[in-house]
């Protein structure tokens, strides 16, 4: 007789994608703020940035070499002046005469074009010296035929007046901040007697963190059984390397250092977790990210907290719906998104009730941890920065080597891209994939996504790739060798 199906799971398994779509259905870009030019780096735009005039603002000289009228050329030319960077002339151009122009000096009035100093011959009179290469000519003789805007820049020929240089949506980097000093950008007075240029940019949120777990001690803390930091855990316990990885994971994603609120290493015990979620809502937290407790263990609370079933919930004055509790992928099956609020005033008497935090308890395992951050806490951290597009990007690569499937599951496969002429060469496996095996992220440049299913992926064919790691170091790595 064939058993009975297992009854339904409270949380149905979900795909990957469909999981960071949840996510960023509930993220919201964070309210925009006006910060000075000089600090906007790593920031994102809340609105377009406007050339607030024509660039260049007048028609240049691409060239060292001579202001002309290009019906004069060729033929003898009197100099009656120079302009250059910084000291434009102003006077007109008549037939028959030329100027002086250095690189990027306005054209004089009357010309229309420039020819290289390499296509002019001095006409040196009998007090000239010949020797002095560097001495203003009287005249000179132009030898080539030249047209109109020959060598010169138009006004606004780089960039229009009224133009968007810079989109909504776009992460500052140094470019940016150049092409945003050179269009201009609007000038507002602070205290003193100075004005700064300033860009109106999305907030960064606030992330609290917190590990869960009866044997987590902090490094250089000692433990329960310890008088010293400097004594080694006791049989049973271990450091808590998710909590200072998961800190710089987040500022390495665009959250200001003393915006991660440390929320220390967590009991599992339902009153001390809903203590903790309680604190990081009071702390006015965008984000509150976890790590352990949310398996289907007898000490694996984090759920029924989130939910707001337990006691402790109530008595910490919290209350919060899980959206997905499971998600297909390995590693990570076990992470769980959750929604919570205050139902009651907070420690300070104000009414908290309006204020929702975004709830990520991730795995407890490292490997688990990072993998689920970098896919779905990253993601979400992008959106609420305001980045117009959130979501990591994706690459096509060749694989070195055969890699074995997981039957079950996707595989979120940590490799380093090696890089070849004209394109990317096969990424190399970080090694041993287990959830546990933290060092399998150190120098991970992506995360292969493999498709669940029998047999192997084979050496030499193409797999998708999501990007976690800067590929400019990748490539910079290689060129050492």
């Amino acid at each position: 007789m064939t058993p009975p199906p297992p009854p339904p799971h409270r949380y149905p398994m979900l795909p990957m994608q469909d999981a960071v779509d949840v996510v960023l259905s509930r993220a919201r870009p964070l309210p925009a703020e006006e910060i000075p030019l000089s600090s906007a780096l790593g920031r994102v735009l809340a609105t377009d940035v406007v050339s607030a005039r024509p660039h260049p603002p007048f028609a240049a000289s691409i060239m060292d070499g001579y202001a002309v009228r290009a019906s004069d050329c060729p033929g003898s030319l009197r100099v009656v002046g120079a302009s250059r960077a910084g000291a434009p002339m102003t006077s007109a151009i008549a037939s028959g005469a030329c100027a002086y122009v250095t690189t990027g000096a306005p054209i004089p009035p009357g010309a229309d074009a420039v020819v290289p100093h390499e296509r002019c011959e001095k006409i040196l009179d009998d007090d000239d010296d010949d020797d002095d290469a560097r001495a203003p000519a009287r005249a000179v003789r132009v030898l080539d035929a030249a047209t109109p805007g020959l060598w010169t820049r138009a006004i606004g020929s780089d960039v229009p007046g009224g133009a968007v240089v810079l989109e909504r949506g776009t992460l500052i980097g140094p470019h940016e901040i150049g092409v945003a000093a050179l269009a201009g950008v609007r000038r507002v007075l602070y205290t003193g007697p100075h004005t700064t240029a300033t860009l109106r940019v999305h907030g960064t949120p606030k992330l609290a963190l917190a590990s869960t777990g009866d044997e987590l001690v902090d490094v250089g803390v000692a433990s329960s059984a310890s008088s010293s930091p400097n004594e080694p855990p006791r049989l049973g316990e271990i450091y808590d390397a998710n909590r200072p990885m998961l800190a710089a994971a987040a500022v390495a994603a665009g959250v200001g250092v003393d915006d991660v609120v440390d929320l220390g290493v967590v009991r599992d015990d339902p009153a001390a977790l809903a203590r903790c979620v309680a604190a990081a809502l009071d702390a006015n937290a965008d984000i509150i990210v976890t790590t352990g407790g949310v398996s289907e263990g007898d000490r694996d609370h984090l759920k029924e907290v989130l939910s707001g079933e337990s006691a402790a919930c109530v008595a910490a004055g919290i209350a919060g719906v899980v959206r997905f509790g499971r998600v297909a992928m390995k590693p990570g099956k076990p992470l769980t998104f959750a929604e919570v609020r205050r139902t009651r005033t907070d420690s300070d008497g104000r009414d908290a009730d309006g204020h929702v935090a975004l709830v990520f308890a991730l795995p407890g395992n490292p490997v688990s941890a990072a993998v689920t951050f970098q896919l779905v806490v990253v993601p979400t951290l992008r959106r609420m920065l305001g980045w117009a597009d959130p979501r990591l990007r994706r690459i096509r690569c060749r694989l070195e080597a055969d890699v074995r499937l997981d039957a079950e599951r996707p595989e979120y496969h940590r490799a380093t891209l090696r890089w070849e002429t004209p394109c990317a060469a096969p990424p190399g496996s970080t090694g041993r994939q287990i959830s546990s095996r933290l060092s399998s992220m150190t120098g991970a440049d992506v995360l292969l996504e493999l498709p669940r299913g029998p047999g192997t992926a084979r050496g030499g064919s193409v797999a998708s790739a999501l990007v976690i790691g800067d590929l400019r170091a990748a490539a910079i790595q290689l060129a050492r060798f």
